[in-house]
């Protein structure tokens, strides 16, 4: 098992496991995107992993979305403001995680817990838009409680990766820093990556890199 500290916050620390565990590739907060068929896929020669995958993962999109999507996740309070925390969640009181700011959050418009005089809410559902280098998500529509929306589980493919290729392919992936990565995890030989969004460059962009059935994009907001 290898421990990946998820969104820059030490106390928030996503245990993955690289031996494919079932459900690795979801998180509890961030609703599943329409995975891939089941068809197994393989990359066609041995997967290039360090310094020249890096490089090229220095030009790696970071898509907004500037349609309204939706997003689940937990709204916590910080600075005066509120963040949506669209991954995983550090359960404690308060909770912890890391998000982009949530624009314009009312707190009287949900129901919410306090502790410490930090308030959040948990399992909320809301539509908008999102500027990801910005890290900002501006609702479009009144939030609504997460029970009331159904979606469809991710399928995630077949792959053919050992756990040494998966560890250096997360390795690389995670040298990236990037506040859009949200958690990964091998499962069924294919690295899951879990991402606030993608409007599909960011798995073409990594299929270019290391090839097809390597990495299998997940985005949170849809």
């Amino acid at each position: 098992m290898r421990s990946i500290i998820v969104g820059g916050i030490a106390a928030a620390v996503l245990t993955v496991a690289l031996a494919g565990c079932a459900g690795a590739g979801s998180t509890p907060d961030a609703p599943a995107s329409p995975g891939a068929s089941d068809t197994p896929t393989a990359p066609a020669a041995p997967v290039g992993t360090g310094a020249d995958a890096q490089a090229r993962l220095a030009d790696l999109p970071m898509p907004s979305a500037t349609e309204p999507v939706l997003a689940i996740g937990t709204v916590l309070e910080q600075e005066g403001g509120a963040i949506l925390c669209v991954g995983p969640v550090a359960e404690s009181a308060p909770p912890q995680c890391a998000g982009p700011e949530l624009v314009g959050w009312d707190w009287a418009a949900f129901d919410r817990e306090e502790t410490g005089g930090v308030r959040w809410a948990q399992r909320v559902a809301v539509e908008g838009t999102y500027d990801a280098q910005a890290q900002r998500f501006t609702p479009t529509g009144e939030p609504m409680s997460a029970a009331a929306i159904q979606l469809p589980a991710v399928e995630v493919p077949q792959g053919s990766l050992d756990d040494a290729t998966l560890e250096s392919v997360q390795s690389d992936l995670w040298s990236l820093e990037r506040p859009d990565f949200l958690s990964s995890a091998g499962e069924r030989g294919i690295l899951v990556l879990n991402v606030a969004y993608d409007d599909g460059s960011i798995q073409a962009a990594l299929d270019d890199i290391y090839g097809p059935g390597v990495v299998f994009v997940v985005s949170a907001m849809r």
